[in-house]
């Protein structure tokens, strides 16, 4: 992707037209602010073209698959969706693999967010911000402003020149010009509906346990950036203008709408809802230096680090594979907060891959006695007892680590190989098929499922659930 032409700029806001509005409207907000009542298009119209821009995506975009970084997105999208009493199974949320402050979602409730937008949020809360952001663009039908225009534009003509824009293909390669200026005039948001997006997320985010001030957060961030971009305006400012503006009214619609309970705001949050965490993978899998990036205190130079801080530059550098150096910096992070079981349990993986057994066991035990609430340990034990051919075994624990990640797609691989090997083949299949749902492949996890069909036993819990994947992915194309 070596640019972005201007119809990419649009999209980066045209998020889909959901098939339903909050069921709530928000409060009067005290400014001359009101909701109106929107109608939705087709729900099978929005997502035939979500599903036909998914099958040019899947094959343009390179996407994060690290599961702690896709569920801690998905875990804030499914708190603020069932909040405002919508269906999470109707929206996708995906993760993009490029240096790029932008994020977008297209019709049928799918959203991309950018890894490097991720990289400069600097709590759960901004990203709670801007999911709900996000989310009610596609709640309030931003995408469909002209359905009569829209209707003499074919679906494909609409999702090639989308796709086009991303990828920085010619448009003239799936489109025509007047064609991508068409869906470009009739995509382009107007303050208005930025405006709209801004109060409906704040009311998303009040039935949440997140602070809604993050989305003010998050708008002091891109601001702050747009400072230090001589000459360069990053995507993300292009399709939102006024960040400032926006900021300020932000903040003072906050004013207008009273709190729920207490405060929002967090202690020191535990491992799978830690952004330092999350922000520590991203940089090592883009191969870069964390340690003087700002997040909030989370990094200090050498010599003044908190055992946390120690450990979040483990975790950065065993992403980029420096394991060796990763393992120091995990044990000095244990001889000073030896309680963390995080630690232990991100020492365990650590000594797997570099093939120290005994250590690796050692550690995911010691991980486990303090918390039992990280797959990891769980799937630790399962890999040692695969490596001693011991896949009756392997199978309880590995088990135990889907059962607390169900959607951590290693998980799956590694209970497919053990399933193998114990000649229980309809669960072999049908873990693949998790595998390759989860790894962005629905061909063969079609396939896989159908293979487990065929095995397992005719109105089984585990044929039902194939039988339901298959019909999902019929349904959303993911």
């Amino acid at each position: 992707m070596k640019h972005l032409m201007t119809l990419s700029l649009v999209l980066l806001t045209a998020c889909a037209g959901g098939p339903s509005v909050p069921k709530s409207p928000p409060p009067g907000t005290g400014s001359g602010h009101s909701v109106k009542t929107v109608q939705s298009p087709s729900v099978s119209r929005e997502k035939e073209l979500g599903r036909q821009f998914m099958q040019a995506a899947l094959k343009e975009f390179a996407f994060v698959k690290d599961y702690e970084v896709l569920s801690q997105v998905n875990a804030v999208s499914r708190a603020i969706l069932e909040g405002i009493g919508e269906d999470p199974s109707k929206f996708h949320f995906f993760v993009v693999r490029h240096n790029q402050l932008n994020a977008f979602a297209v019709p049928g409730g799918y959203i991309f967010l950018f890894d490097g937008l991720l990289q400069e949020l600097k709590s759960v809360d901004a990203l709670a911000g801007v999911l709900a952001h996000e989310i009610a663009h596609v709640q309030r039908n931003h995408f469909f402003k002209d359905e009569k225009k829209m209707t003499a534009m074919s679906l494909a003509t609409i999702a090639s020149i989308l796709i086009a824009g991303l990828t920085g293909q010619e448009v003239a390669a799936t489109g025509t010009i007047a064609a991508a200026a068409n869906i470009s005039m009739q995509l382009k948001f107007s303050r208005e509906n930025e405006e709209d997006a801004d109060i409906h997320a704040i009311e998303y985010l009040k039935r949440t346990e997140y602070d809604p001030m993050g989305l003010a957060e998050f708008f002091e961030t891109l601001s702050f950036y747009a400072g230090f971009t001589r000459g360069v305006e990053p995507p993300y400012f292009s399709t939102h203008p006024g960040l400032s503006e926006r900021r300020f009214m932000v903040e003072t619609l906050m004013k207008d709408f009273p709190e729920k309970g207490g405060s929002k705001k967090h202690p020191l949050p535990d491992w799978n809802r830690d952004w330092g965490r999350i922000r520590a993978i991203l940089s090592g899998e883009q191969n870069q230096s964390i340690t003087n990036q700002p997040s909030n205190g989370e990094l200090k130079p050498d010599g003044e680090d908190t055992p946390r801080q120690v450990y979040l530059k483990g975790l950065s550098l065993s992403r980029r594979g420096q394991l060796q150096e990763a393992v120091t910096l995990y044990q000095e992070a244990i001889r000073r907060d030896p309680g963390q079981a995080v630690y232990h349990a991100d020492l365990a993986y650590l000594w797997m891959q570099l093939q120290e057994a005994a250590l690796a066991k050692s550690a995911a035990l010691e991980s486990i006695r303090r918390s039992t609430t990280n797959p990891v340990p769980y799937l630790v034990l399962g890999m040692i007892a695969q490596s001693e051919n011991n896949h009756q075994g392997a199978v309880p624990q590995l088990e135990a680590a889907k059962n607390l990640a169900p959607d951590y797609a290693f998980v799956h691989l590694q209970l497919a190989r053990s399933y193998h090997a114990i000649a229980q083949l309809g669960k072999e299949k049908f873990h693949l098929g998790r595998y390759y749902r989860l790894d962005l492949n629905p061909a063969k996890a079609i396939t896989q499922f159908q293979n487990a069909l065929n095995l397992l036993e005719p109105g089984s819990p585990l044929a039902i659930r194939a039988n339901r994947e298959i019909e999902e992915i019929a349904r959303d194309g993911v």
